[in-house]
């Protein structure tokens, strides 16, 4: 893990941290009680206790919003309980914490190689919303036909079933609601708004206290009312089948058939057409927008290169004969070099301090003017942690250069000059880096920086007032 103060990478069991000196004893303890909550989140997801398993992640991950186990798994209980669009949120998130080794990957691939899958998602919450809409405006017919239609495309959707469910027992068509209800146990056993819903059902038709309040039981009750209100008939005669009705039926879907196809498959053909036509425009015109883009850069990458070619061989053929522009020259390829590279930033640091009156030759003022920026403190401040993230990783080559360019816009960067001490702490050049840390001090003795260079100097076995 990393210490929340310097973020220097330690170990799960250290008290301290050896850098800064941060107590992390309540960051340990954080960590326990967000993998407790996780492993409690788990064992309810195994027995089928989705809701109970989400407030159990949640808590989880407020503990330590970077457990990455968590978050994947209440995703995984979001797309079992048809929340799809849920889970993704949940993985895009863990995939952006944790880029390496991140299982969210394979799920987020999983689910985006599917299109017809995505297009379902879409269609049910589109869905949804409007049987909502439709519902919460008294329109419940058409919000249960929505419903239905929404579950039959994704029979995990549990507050489908639940709005639907709730739209029944408002008709007071409580068999109908109990039987959703079921299946919407049968996804989220422990469910607290499916188990109020069937208490509900419940309470409704028992007639005492101590009798049963399941949605099974009713059923039975409702059968057995039904069988015993029924009315005893006389001798039995069979009709005589009349197959007019069936004649009719048939000929009345014929013609809708017919109807179907002579009307409406047209427009339809049409109205694909004419999409299909308008997306092949669309996409012709976004492929000539970036041709042209790529066409643009292609030059621009052409001219820079010519002009740092001609750049080098007055450099190589010598026609420079002081020392001093020669150096400059140099710097201003290396800038050069970092802006080919993509990174505009530390290509401006590299050239800050150059000026056109430094060079004699035209195409070196050209490139000057390509590379250079006016560096703000927000750019010095990226910079830094650029370095710092270096350092902490080892790379103490790059957070050199890094940090070399901080001070070359900001010599009195107090996070900068400690952090070149402590670069050339960690490789042995002890002279180099107490000058580094002496001049933390010098520039702000009052500071934290200051108090952690004494540390690093007493390490040094410098002593320090």
């Amino acid at each position: 893990m990393k210490c929340p103060r310097c973020d220097t990478i330690i170990t799960e069991d250290t008290a301290v941290c050896r850098f800064c000196g941060q107590d992390l004893r309540l960051l340990q303890h954080a960590r326990k009680l967000s993998n407790a909550y996780y492993n409690m989140g788990l064992e309810k997801a195994k027995v089928r206790d989705l809701s109970g398993a989400i407030q159990a992640l949640r808590q989880s991950l407020n503990f330590n919003k970077y457990n990455t186990n968590a978050r994947n798994l209440i995703g995984l209980v979001y797309n079992e309980m048809g929340e799809t669009t849920a889970a993704l949120s949940e993985w895009v998130l863990s995939d952006y914490l944790q880029p390496e080794e991140n299982r969210a990957k394979y799920y987020i691939e999983v689910v985006q190689k599917n299109q017809n899958t995505l297009q379902t998602v879409n269609q049910t919450v589109k869905k949804f919303n409007s049987a909502l809409s439709a519902a919460q405006g008294g329109n419940e017919d058409l919000a249960i036909i929505q419903l239905k239609k929404v579950v039959s495309l994704n029979p995990k959707f549990v507050r489908a079933y639940q709005l639907l469910a709730l739209l029944y027992m408002k008709r007071k068509d409580y068999v109908k609601a109990a039987k959703t209800l079921k299946r919407a146990r049968k996804i989220d056993f422990n469910n607290t708004t499916t188990l109020r819903y069937m208490q509900e059902i419940g309470d409704t038709f028992s007639e005492t206290k101590g009798k049963d309040n399941s949605p099974e039981a009713f059923a039975k009750q409702a059968k057995r009312d039904t069988q015993a209100n029924v009315t005893p008939v006389g001798t039995y005669r069979e009709e005589k089948k009349q197959w007019m009705p069936a004649v009719n039926i048939i000929m009345g879907i014929m013609i809708g058939l017919v109807v179907s196809i002579v009307l409406i498959y047209p427009t339809i053909k049409g109205d694909a057409i004419g999409n299909n036509s308008s997306d092949i425009m669309e996409a012709k015109q976004m492929l000539s927008v970036k041709e042209a883009q790529i066409s643009n850069l292609e030059k621009e990458k052409k001219t820079l290169q010519e002009k740092a070619d001609s750049l080098q061989k007055t450099i190589d053929d010598g026609e420079t004969q002081k020392s001093e522009e020669l150096e400059k020259l140099n710097t201003l390829l290396t800038a050069v070099k970092y802006y080919q590279d993509g990174d505009k930033l530390l290509a401006a640091s590299t050239a800050n301090g150059l000026k056109n009156g430094d060079f004699s030759t035209q195409e070196a003022k050209d490139l000057l003017a390509l590379v250079s920026k006016e560096i703000t403190s927000a750019d010095t401040q990226k910079l830094f942690e650029q370095g710092r993230a270096a350092f902490n990783s080892g790379k103490y080559d790059e957070a050199e250069t890094l940090l070399l360019q901080v001070l070359s816009v900001d010599e009195k960067n107090l996070d900068a000059l400690y952090f070149m001490g402590r670069v050339y702490h960690q490789r042995g050049k002890s002279k180099k880096a107490q000058s580094y840390y002496e001049k933390v001090i010098e520039t702000d003795a009052q500071s934290s920086r200051a108090t952690e260079a004494r540390n690093r100097l007493n390490q040094l076995g410098v002593k320090t007032e």
